[in-house]
């Protein structure tokens, strides 16, 4: 898609080749490059002083911290600046230093004016900030999410997309989020898996009405349904996903609640916490 503006967030590990597949993309589409280096530090707990004043005493070790990591990620900002010009990329570099808790709005706010937002393995080092990064993309953004897209080389270019369709509304929404990747595909494959026909009227065929809707935007389309058996749906999706060696696997995320799949588990959850698929989400 011309013209994109694609916001990458990493990690404090991350790295200026790591950033090699949006690059490239970004090259393609003659788009810009926003990249936000993320550094998560420890839950800020403090004690008062004694009454009458009572006044609340920082512990030095958590401004130790928090400054050691705000240099870290200084210096990556730095050098990630540089590598934007070396490249003829136009853009912006940012940094954000705090509690995980704390990232899922600051992120959400950057990416409301981005095509779409890449997260970046290099920010997996910290869970509980990697979960809150994706919740405040995917919920509290309006763009796509590409997760994993160091796992594949042609991730951001595929030329084999598969689509997880159950009919859904986020099913739905991400397909249309992933509209310039299926139309510069080479391949398509509607994947139904232990489809219902009569849950969402979608016909004797699931995935049919979407493969017409496609075909008439000149994707070559294939439908397959599939039984997952004793597998979960999160472990049939890789299993074909490997099987027809696909680039990107497209679905929607979060059909039921998102602490509901983070509690007892789920798909979304699952293909979240897999690093061997790149995945494009859209709630």
């Amino acid at each position: 898609m011309k013209n994109t503006t694609i916001l990458v967030l990493q990690g404090p590990d991350g790295t200026t080749a790591d950033l090699a597949p949006v690059v490239a993309a970004a090259h393609a589409a003659q788009g810009r490059l926003c990249v936000m280096h993320l550094g998560p530090v420890p839950l800020l707990t403090f004690t008062m002083t004694a009454a009458p004043y009572a006044v609340p005493v920082i512990p030095e070790s958590w401004i130790e911290k928090r400054n050691e990591m705000a240099k870290r990620l200084s210096v990556k900002q730095s050098e990630t600046r540089d590598h934007l010009v070396k490249e003829g990329l136009t853009g912006e570099v940012s940094t954000l230093c705090v509690e995980p808790a704390a990232m899922h709005d600051q992120v959400a706010i950057r990416a409301l004016f981005a095509d779409l937002s890449v997260v970046q393995n290099s920010l997996r080092s910290d869970s509980n900030a990697f979960d809150n990064v994706v919740y405040g993309l995917l919920f509290e953004a309006p763009g796509p999410v590409i997760l994993n897209a160091e796992a594949r080389k042609n991730a951001l270019a595929p030329e084999t997309v598969m689509i997880a369709w159950n009919s859904s509304i986020h099913a739905a929404r991400a397909v249309r989020a992933a509209l310039p990747f299926l139309k510069s595909a080479k391949e398509v494959l509607i994947a139904s898996f232990d489809a219902d026909p009569s849950r969402y009227g979608d016909g004797d065929n699931p995935g049919a009405d979407l493969a017409t809707w496609l075909s008439h935007h000149g994707c070559t389309v294939t439908v397959e349904e599939y039984v997952t058996g004793r597998k979960s749906t999160a472990q049939a999706i890789e299993a074909r996903a490997q099987e027809h060696n696909v680039d990107l696997v497209v679905m929607g995320a979060y059909g039921r609640s998102h602490w509901s799949e983070r509690f007892f588990g789920g798909t979304t959850n699952a293909m979240v916490k897999q690093q061997g698929m790149p995945v494009l989400l859209a709630h």
